[in-house]
């Protein structure tokens, strides 16, 4: 069979996706997920994928940060792996197509090439990336940071991290053995290239009315822990003009980081994660701790927006005058991420084979994603399928089984196109 004529079992795509949900990590209700990185969940389903990798010829590597590796070889000797990567955990209640669909349709395009006893000139490869969430221990894309050596977080640092119940990283990766061998960098276990499938997660293409999102680039974005200190007292005794309550000026500096997001309109900003040192109704709290993301187009747009929301939180501690104060204890960050012209092109020319020009759009991603890792040390790009009226990292998460085909397609035509570039050296 000509590869050009090369079509994936959607069916086979769809009905995989929906059982192996089912299976591991499904909440009790409706379609929504729990599948945190590392917990027996992401086990079982890691197991599934590696038996599945091999019984189609796949050698199968784990590095140190657990990334699992699925090379499918190829007849030239000198090159390295053309690569479809992207996660399996999922946020404490998210849903079923972030992430997974671009795993599971990775696994369709192998098992398309193996039945049709396709040769590549390059290996091909499934990456399922470690810890892309960052939900069970803080620090999203983490994996794909640590083996693109650009991140700020290296892989001891990655491996102390804990979790809430103190379990550390790397005795987790023990745990459900999945602690590899396999250096985890990418001069050591290196790439040609790196695709990635994923629902968009807002609804652009929905709104457009367009089937496919050709991804340049990932936006800039930057994360940082805060703290803010008071004094602890009695809620009962203690008068309202002697209070350092810390609560209440963590609740002024959350609203301030919505509020500096709005008046400069540069981007946006969150806080999606609270915890206070005393939870007692009799108890004025003396700590809190919150973390803010904030995302905008460019490294310095998220500078002037951070500058811009610190200072508010200045004026505000001075405004208090009760003793209360903060500082910034951490801060993780990931780099506007611009994707290479060479993998954009082939993913645009697959694209409008599929779906005519007419369908497609070129994008910017506003999430962040494993590819925007890759990224820093080779070349890359992302597939975007429409998600249904944006939501994401919700139960309510939905790609339509057309679309999760459709992206599917699109993924093998772009790895054999650009597998047919390197063979006939137009790279």
């Amino acid at each position: 069979m000509a590869s050009e004529q090369l079509k994936v079992n959607g069916d086979r795509l769809n009905t995989t996706l929906q059982s192996t949900c089912s299976r591991w990590g499904a909440l009790a209700t409706g379609t929504g997920m729990c599948r945190l990185t590392l917990t027996q969940e992401d086990k079982d389903i890691r197991d599934w994928l590696v038996a599945e990798c091999k019984s189609i010829g796949c050698e199968v590597k784990v590095d140190q940060m657990g990334n699992i590796f699925a090379v499918r070889p190829g007849t030239a000797k000198n090159r390295k792996p053309i690569a479809m990567g992207s996660h399996m955990d999922t946020q404490p209640a998210g849903g079923r197509y972030d992430g997974i669909l671009g795993v599971q349709a990775a696994l369709e395009v192998l098992r398309s090439l193996h039945e049709n006893h396709i040769e590549t000139h390059c290996p091909i490869a499934l990456i399922d990336w470690t810890n892309e969430e960052g939900a069970r221990f803080p620090g999203a894309m983490m994996a794909s940071g640590v083996w693109s050596t650009k991140s700020s977080t290296p892989l001891e640092a990655c491996w102390a991290t804990q979790d809430k119940d103190k379990v550390h990283m790397k005795d987790a990766l023990q745990e459900i053995g999945y602690l590899g061998e396999t250096p985890c960098n990418h001069r050591e276990n290196g790439l040609e290239c790196h695709f990635e499938l994923h629902i968009e997660q807002g609804p652009i293409l929905e709104k457009e009315d367009k089937s496919v999102g050709v991804v340049t680039s990932v936006q800039s974005m930057k994360w940082f822990a805060i703290r803010v200190e008071g004094v602890e007292g009695h809620s009962g005794t203690t008068p309202m003009p002697s209070r350092a309550d810390a609560l209440v000026t963590a609740s002024r500096l959350i609203t301030a980081v919505r509020d500096s997001a709005f008046q400069t309109a540069l981007g946006v900003a969150t806080v999606g994660v609270i915890s206070c040192d005393t939870s007692s109704q009799a108890t004025i709290p003396a700590g809190v701790n919150f973390i803010i993301d904030i995302r905008c187009s460019t490294d310095a747009m998220v500078e002037q927006l951070s500058t811009h929301t610190f200072a508010a939180f200045d004026d505000i501690i001075a405004q208090e005058k009760n003793g209360t104060s903060y500082r910034i204890e951490r801060s993780w960050g990931l780099p506007e991420s611009i994707f290479h012209p060479r993998c954009i092109e082939a993913v645009r020319v697959s694209a409008i084979s599929q779906v005519g020009k007419g369908q497609v759009m070129e994008m910017k991603s506003r999430a962040g994603h494993d590819s925007a890792w890759t990224s820093k040390v080779c070349p890359t790009s992302m597939i975007f399928v429409p998600s249904k009226d944006g939501i994401s990292h919700n139960p309510g998460e939905y790609t339509s089984p057309t679309h999760c085909s459709l992206g599917a397609q699109i993924l093998l035509d772009t790895v054999l196109h650009y597998d047919a570039k390197v063979k006939s050296e137009d790279f």
